[in-house]
């Protein structure tokens, strides 16, 4: 395991199928190349987390989301409204994805990051990257890069430290799309109801949030 604060050398991992810890805009992910299905596999592994819960992606842009997700009209008029930033859309996965990133459904949960350092990682490695909480499951997210559980950190193979703590309080906020004006909150979070009906948006009712 490497700690570095070069992207460079995070982005030739990526290339490699190697596991990172990378920042976000809401905490530390653990990731890699999200077309993958070894990466995805060894991240689930990492993880230890349920194989009912597939992984969700970052992107740099819509068009790089175009490349791995389906984009009809009412998910590019929500993209448009709130990405870059911290609202993830589960959306229809194209074939490249592998099972364990897209759901039984054929569903993947997707945004465009708003973290600079993670969306140049995401254009270098010419890539999507797993964007999962980098923490093992049912343990918390980590917004500051000493929180991350030693054993977590030993078990991939680089780790990308920021240079001050993330935002950290809330993940990113994960919809569905029903019909044109409506959406369902599937995991409260970042952007909130209020910033949701503020676009026009009629919301259906949401659980409490949960680790990402």
């Amino acid at each position: 395991m490497i700690v570095t604060d070069v992207i460079d050398q995070a982005v030739q991992a990526i290339r490699k199928g190697k596991v990172i810890i990378y920042p976000t805009e809401t905490f530390y992910a653990l990731g890699g190349r999200g077309t993958d299905p070894e990466v995805a596999a060894k991240i689930r592994s990492i993880k230890a987390r349920p194989y009912h819960k597939p992984l969700p992606l970052i992107v740099a842009s819509v068009a790089q989301c175009l490349d791995v997700a389906h984009m009809d009209h009412l998910s590019l008029t929500v993209a448009g409204q709130f990405w870059p930033g911290p609202l993830s859309l589960l959306v229809r996965a194209r074939e490249v994805l592998p099972f364990g990133v897209k759901d039984e459904e054929n569903m993947v949960s997707i945004r465009v990051t708003s973290h600079p350092e993670a969306a140049r990682l995401c254009v270098m490695s010419g890539t999507p990257l797993i964007a999962t909480s980098a923490n093992f499951s049912k343990k918390s997210p980590c917004a500051r890069f000493g929180d991350i559980d030693n054993e977590l950190i030993a078990r991939v193979n680089l780790v990308l430290k920021a240079d001050r703590p993330l935002p950290g309080d809330l993940p990113s906020t994960l919809v569905k799309i029903l019909g044109p004006g409506k959406l369902k909150i599937i995991r409260p979070g970042k952007v909130s109801i209020e910033d949701i009906t503020s676009k026009g948006w009629e919301v259906e009712s949401c659980q409490p949030a949960a680790v990402p």
